[in-house]
Order: C-alpha cells, then sequence, then structure tokens
C-alpha cells in the first residue's frame, strides 16, 4: 500500500528525477574514469561511442548526458501533470537501469586499475 501511495504521488516524481539526476552525474564520472583518454573501445552503446569520437570524450558525455536528461525532463513535466503513475514506472525503470551501469562502470574502473 506505501508503494502505491509513493507510485502515484506527483511527489515522488522529484525525488525519482533527482535520483536521477545524481545517476547520471555518476555515470558520467563513471563512464570517464573507464574511458579516458582516449578507449572508447571499452564503451558499450554504440551511439555513445560515436558521439564520444566525434566530439571527444569530456564534451561528447555532456552533450549526451544534456539530451537524455532535457529529453526526460520533457517527458516528466508533461506526463507529471497528467499521469504521474506512467512517469514514476519509468522514473523507476530509469533508476534501476542506471544504478546496475554505475556499478558495472566503477567495477570495470576497479580491474582496469588492478591490471596496472
Amino acid at each position: 500500500m506505501i508503494f502505491l501511495a509513493f507510485i502515484y504521488n506527483p511527489l515522488s516524481t522529484l525525488v525519482l528525477g533527482i535520483v536521477f539526476i545524481i545517476l547520471n552525474i555518476l555515470d558520467a564520472h563513471s563512464t570517464w574514469c573507464v574511458l579516458r583518454p582516449y578507449h572508447y573501445h571499452r564503451e558499450r552503446n554504440p551511439v555513445a561511442r560515436w558521439i564520444f569520437r566525434k566530439l571527444g570524450l569530456i564534451r561528447g558525455i555532456f552533450a549526451f548526458k544534456a539530451i537524455l536528461i532535457l529529453g526526460l525532463s520533457a517527458a516528466t513535466g508533461f506526463y507529471t501533470a497528467y499521469d504521474p503513475l506512467t512517469i514514476n514506472i519509468v522514473l523507476i525503470v530509469a533508476n534501476l537501469v542506471f544504478t546496475w551501469v554505475v556499478w558495472h562502470n566503477y567495477n570495470i574502473h576497479r580491474k582496469i586499475r588492478k591490471a596496472f
């Protein structure tokens, strides 16, 4: 019952959105740690890898994250007013995915550091 009250509450969208932004900051940092200085072949996302090669690592990370966060922010603003359930489910799934990605990136970074 508490979970249902949380998932239907528009205020929950704010909390989930803040968690999403924090996870994306951690993802940007962990991606930088794994790919620096020019190890783009380690990136598994082909779109991100292409952007990093075209713009460079730092600018590519900022561009990729800006597009992602602005796109989701627009959807969040629209859906929170009309259907908080849907956007909260999307944010929960996105946060779970990014939690795994951040954990995985830092594990890869740890293994790279041990190898050297």
